[in-house]
């Protein structure tokens, strides 16, 4: 039997890449193609370096979202000139306590770092992974490191903090830039500004009181005006309301080009023609709920499936979906919860990697499991 296993990771538990080692056993009895995925946020470093194995992983001196110095990842694929960045591993929400969010001077000023860097290694394109962010200043930080100058109404340098931002009416272009192309990967459509906005949406998760999301729509707002009438961007569309409106940033300072990050990754890891080759495939991801089935990674895969009719075990620390007929829409024939398996969720999450791995066993050892 031939399986294609390709997980999510199971956000601040087990990483995608990591679930595929405790899965390799598998590889005693079945023939396997391991394929770690992501959808745009957490783990695309992992997802390139899986899948490209001559891939080079360099790390910078940069500043994570609170201005303290870090080695920042980022990774050169063989071709030589394209870069991967995950904003989640520069300024990270996950590497902050609850009691050190700040979101109103957190900054994305680290990203810029990076991408410097990496084009000094000769990168010249750059996916950027967006998500999992500590700050919401719509990639003004990054602008700012690489070389772009921010003034307000009467001509006054500025900074990019949120209360400087609400005063921004111009914008000096940096000469940082002209020679790249640059692609944002993101799992959710949100815009910059208004009730589905970066602000209003994702500001309470960094933090951010009902007043901050007021001050940081402001600031947004003023940012959306500002790269309008200076740089002659739209940055108020889809996509670029993700991590903290880097999106909105990378769009209007890079020229980037946001697109939805599973069926990007997808074509470049060539998913289609593993999952034809396939007689089962494995994915999975830390909550089956509503949710996945709006664009997420593993989404994609079960999608992926339903069109080839190959069969998906699911994977995850919580089943919130009863409706079979529902899964059985997307070929998922079996949902392993660990949650179960561990007898709570708190168990499961702390020991995902251990019951991962019974789960497999168990599935595997069955002659039923098509």
């Amino acid at each position: 039997m031939r399986i294609l296993f390709a997980p999510n990771s199971f956000k601040g538990s087990i990483s995608a890449r990591e679930i595929c080692s405790r899965a390799s056993f598998l590889t005693g009895g079945y023939k396997v193609k391991f394929m770690p995925f992501s959808d745009g946020g957490d783990g695309v470093l992992d997802v390139f370096s899986a899948a490209f194995g001559a891939a080079k992983l360099y790390k910078v001196k940069a500043l994570d979202a609170l201005g303290r110095c870090k080695a920042a990842p980022y990774l050169i694929l063989p071709d030589g000139k394209t870069c991967v960045i995950e904003s989640a591993k520069v300024c990270g929400l996950g590497e902050l306590k609850k009691s050190e969010l700040d979101i109103m001077h957190a900054s994305s000023y680290g990203i810029g770092q990076v991408i410097k860097a990496a084009y000094k290694k000769g990168a010249r394109i750059f996916y950027i992974g967006l998500g999992g962010v500590a700050f919401n200043d719509g990639g003004a930080g990054m602008a700012k490191a690489l070389g772009y100058r921010f003034f307000d109404a009467l001509g006054r340098k500025i900074g990019t903090d949120i209360e400087a931002l609400k005063s921004l009416a111009r914008i000096e272009r940096g000469k940082f830039g002209a020679d790249i192309k640059v692609y944002g990967l993101s799992d959710v459509d949100n815009p910059l500004l208004g009730a589905e906005g970066s602000a209003s949406v994702y500001g309470p998760q960094k933090g951010a009181t009902p007043k901050q999301v007021a001050e940081l729509e402001l600031a947004m707002a003023a940012l959306s005006r500002a790269v309008k009438k200076s740089l002659g961007v739209d940055i108020n569309v889809k996509h670029c309301g993700a991590a903290g409106a880097l999106g909105a940033g990378i769009k209007g300072f890079l020229g980037a080009k946001l697109v939805s990050g599973a069926p990007f990754i997808a074509a470049r890891l060539n998913l289609a023609r593993a999952a034809r080759r396939a007689d089962i495939i494995v994915t999975g991801e830390g909550k089956l709920d509503r949710q996945t089935f709006y664009g997420k990674g593993p989404f994609y895969i079960c999608d992926t499936a339903r069109r080839l009719g190959k069969p998906v075990i699911f994977i995850c620390g919580v089943n919130e979906i009863k409706d079979k007929a529902l899964l059985k829409k997307y070929s998922i024939v079996k949902v392993a919860e660990l949650s179960r398996m561990a007898g709570g969720a708190e168990k499961s999450y702390k020991k995902a990697g251990f019951y991962i791995r019974a789960a497999l066993s168990d599935l595997f050892d069955k002659d039923d499991i098509r």
